[in-house]
């Protein structure tokens, strides 16, 4: 795979996980398995290195979300104001610093550039 065809799979990943953010939850994710299933192994470093970033990052976010708020109403309670405060404010926090590091992402992407996510990234190895 030349240089400029990773670019553009690595556009498309970043892409599609903004997407799965914001536009299309689950139909994204999916269309971005499918793509780091069909290159894995044939796709240039750069475009490894994000397919497994915005791969790894929906995963550990999904579960972020999910899990933290699932324990919010364990131990508040549904019927509490607060629980519901407390969930909508993590949940606020969580999905909108994902959507700003996807964003980094494709500036990184579309400059041909390396990418690992803040605090829930992986180094890339080759």
């Amino acid at each position: 795979m030349g240089a400029e065809a990773g670019k553009t799979l690595a556009v498309t990943a970043q892409s599609l996980f903004l997407v799965n953010l914001m536009l299309a939850p689950g139909l994204a994710f999916a269309l971005l398995l499918l793509l780091s299933w069909f290159n894995r192994g044939q796709a240039n470093a750069l475009a490894m290195n994000h397919l497994s970033q915005a791969v790894g990052v929906s995963l550990v976010g999904g579960a972020l979300i999910v899990v933290v708020s699932a324990v919010f109403f364990l131990l508040g309670g549904l019927d509490s104001g607060y629980t519901w405060v407390a969930v909508v404010l993590y949940f606020t926090f969580i999905h909108s610093s994902l959507i700003l590091m996807g964003a980094l992402g494709l500036v990184k992407a579309m400059a041909g550039q390396h990418y690992v996510f803040p605090l829930i990234g992986r180094p890339f190895r080759p």
